[in-house]
């Protein structure tokens, strides 16, 4: 019974974490939609400018429902015994997450690149679930490397590859600081307690990765710091499945 009890208390912590980051989160795009209507309602702007303002608010509003969207699943991965699994090729994914990135990245001066080092054996997972983890690491790492950097062109790797015992490994990687194995551990001890669990990260970025944490390790295995093609990240690993080795 403790030990059910504790493990009751350390996910209400979690999820009380979450919550406060996505609150925080949330009211960036908020804050920018406000801030931009404003300034068009006050100044005579020309068409142009008018739509790209539109465009921009377009896209605060696609960031704000994709985490939304995100946690509903990671909630729905935790209430449900095993998540329905599927064979999935992690490239295909990356693919599709770097295209719905792609108009949101631009906006940050961010070029996308996926890479993926040989052919990978398709594995077990739930598509979705996958999807929006990289998405929700992607987008957390475009506003974290902006805001770090005083650069006005960024790169993110979206990255696969195949270890020597049969383990894929998949995640985000970026040349933002302060992703390591502390900067993690510290997001979860301080679950429930802080009102920014991951106080390296500008406003806009915690949320989104510990839903993706969430969400992988609902799957396979939590995030941890990772590198790929010389650049750092946060990446899950899964073993390939037997059945799926001559797919």
């Amino acid at each position: 019974m403790k030990r059910q009890s504790d493990r009751g208390f350390a996910d209400t912590a979690q999820q009380r974490a979450v919550l406060s980051a996505l609150s925080d989160d949330l009211a960036l795009p908020l804050l920018q939609i406000k801030t931009t209507l404003e300034l068009i309602e006050g100044s005579k702007l020309s068409a142009k400018n008018s739509l790209r303002h539109a465009k921009a608010m377009a896209l605060s509003t696609e960031a704000g429902l994709q985490l939304i969207e995100a946690y509903r699943f990671a909630l729905r991965a935790q209430d449900e015994a095993a998540l329905p699994l599927e064979p999935v090729a992690v490239s295909a994914v990356l693919q599709e997450v770097a295209q719905q990135l792609t108009p949101y990245a631009k906006s940050y001066g961010t070029v996308i690149e996926v890479n993926v080092q040989g052919r990978l054996t398709p594995v077990l997972a739930n598509r979705q679930s996958l999807a929006a983890a990289m998405q929700c690491l992607g987008a957390s790492f475009i506003r974290a490397q902006a805001a770090q950097s005083e650069s006005k062109s960024h790169k993110l790797m979206l990255g696969a590859r195949r270890s020597a015992d049969n383990v894929i490994s998949t995640g985000v990687f970026s040349n933002a600081q302060g992703l390591s194995d502390r900067t993690l551990r510290t997001a979860r001890s301080l679950a429930g307690r802080a009102r920014q669990p991951l106080s390296g990260f500008p406003a806009g970025t915690a949320s989104g990765i510990l839903i993706a944490d969430m969400l992988c390790g609902a799957m396979w295995q939590p995030l941890r710091a990772a590198a790929h093609r010389n650049m750092h990240g946060l990446a899950t690993a899964v073993p390939i499945s037997k059945q799926l080795q001559f797919v």
